[in-house]
């Protein structure tokens, strides 16, 4: 019994010396300029000169759209997002001018759940994998581990966001 004691608490040591599992690191912040630009006209839902809006999709649900006006741009995502605070279901990057405002996280109304998503009756179309969606002072990407991640502002302002399966997290210097 004495020998049972001892490899139990032999065990119990081992055990509360053992390293924790660390949590799982939020990714790092992709090099955006490293991926190959996709086409504008690919990506155009409403053409014009005044204000016109692009849009993207990912496999994952991910989906995006993007516009400029005056030098002011927007992006706008929803989707399937894990990790949001409060549960939010829309991450939003906004630049008017040379000034970024901080990542907003908003409740909206549902993302479209089936099929094909749409902007004003035009489908959005799908981002290739290791492709950068760059307009609208902004660029997206998705890769094998990042659902999708977005940066706003091309001056010494910017922030952005990466969605993985598991979280949200934000970068950035606003």
């Amino acid at each position: 019994m004495k020998r049972i004691v001892q490899a139990f608490v032999g065990g119990l040591i081992m055990l509360a010396a053992a390293p924790a599992v660390p949590a799982q690191a939020a990714p790092d912040v992709p090099d955006f300029s490293s991926y190959p630009k996709v086409s504008e006209d690919d990506y155009t839902v409403r053409p014009g000169l005044a204000y016109s809006v692009r849009g993207f999709r990912t496999p994952s649900g991910l989906y995006c759209t993007s516009s400029n006006h005056r030098a002011m741009y927007a992006v706008n995502c929803t989707g399937p997002l894990v990790g949001t605070p409060d549960g939010a279901n829309w991450v939003n990057l906004f630049e008017s001018g040379d000034v970024v405002t901080p990542v907003k996280f908003t409740h909206g109304d549902a993302p479209q759940s089936t099929g094909v998503p749409q902007f004003e009756g035009q489908p959005i179309n799908l981002l290739p994998k290791d492709t950068a969606y760059a307009f609208d002072d902004a660029v997206c990407v998705w890769t094998a581990t990042i659902a999708l991640a977005c940066r706003m502002g091309s001056g010494a302002e910017y922030n952005g966001f990466i969605a993985t399966a598991d979280a949200v997290t934000t970068f950035g210097n606003v």
